[in-house]
């Protein structure tokens, strides 16, 4: 399997460069709710839904305004072996299709766990699926992730919707759960937090529909026919 390296140059050069694409792509990036406060003596096990291809792209932002960890993400090695750049700002692999692939990925990440100051994120779907599916699919892995780690951690669960208003461009809303503690033999289970994912995709859903502010964490760029519509304001 290809695992993860943490390259500060690799971090500084694609910081600004994948918040200048979001910005181009997204008139908004927006938190709804309370930002995250897990406890820092314990690594982070954080788990999103998965409906778009920028989903690895928020998570690399989120961490680096709201939470400040050393992320690791897993992603298809596929995909990695093509970009192996990502490699260099914390992703590894996982082949679905080998057994002994997944095994070997899933041990991997448990060995993330071993850092406090580490946080994990992977994707339980497996396949991207829209927001509003019912039941969203979680696969299993995360207990045996917990298994293999053996100590407490605290489990983030994200929700990830991408919405159209008025512009042209979508808005990207984030809204976390509370940080739960667990260990081996005090984990829920993955229905649980299926269970507080579909929660969260409802809440935002429902916060969309009012239009909620939310806290602006990146602002899309302006564009010229915004700026011609403004200027056109200014000479009524």
């Amino acid at each position: 399997m290809i695992t993860a390296r943490h390259d500060p140059w690799a971090e500084a050069l694609f910081t600004p460069y994948i918040t200048r694409l979001l910005r181009r792509h997204f008139h908004a990036l927006r938190l709804l709710g309370e930002p995250p406060s897990p406890p820092r003596g314990l690594p982070l096990l954080i788990v999103p839904n998965h409906s778009t291809w920028w989903d690895g792209f928020f998570l690399f932002i989120l961490n680096r305004l709201l939470l400040g960890r050393r992320l690791h993400l897993m992603m298809l090695e596929e995909q990695l072996a093509r970009f192996r750049f990502f490699r260099r700002i914390g992703a590894f692999g996982i082949r679905p299709g080998s057994i002994g692939e997944v095994a070997a990925s899933l041990a991997y990440s448990a060995s993330v766990l071993r850092e406090p100051a580490n946080a994990l994120c992977l994707f339980p779907q497996g396949v991207m699926r829209h927001p509003s599916a019912r039941p969203l699919g979680f696969r299993p892995g995360l207990e045996r992730i917990l298994r293999e780690h053996g100590a407490p951690v605290g489990i983030l669960p994200l929700a990830i919707r991408c919405e159209f208003y008025e512009d042209q461009r979508p808005e990207a809303l984030f809204q976390f759960d509370r940080c739960l503690e667990a260990g081996p033999g005090s984990y829920p289970g993955s229905g649980w937090i299926e269970e507080r994912v579909t929660g969260l995709l409802d809440q935002a859903g429902r916060a969309a529909q009012e239009k909620s502010p939310g806290r602006l964490l990146v602002a899309g760029q302006v564009r010229a026919g915004e700026r011609w519509a403004a200027f056109r304001r200014l000479g009524r």
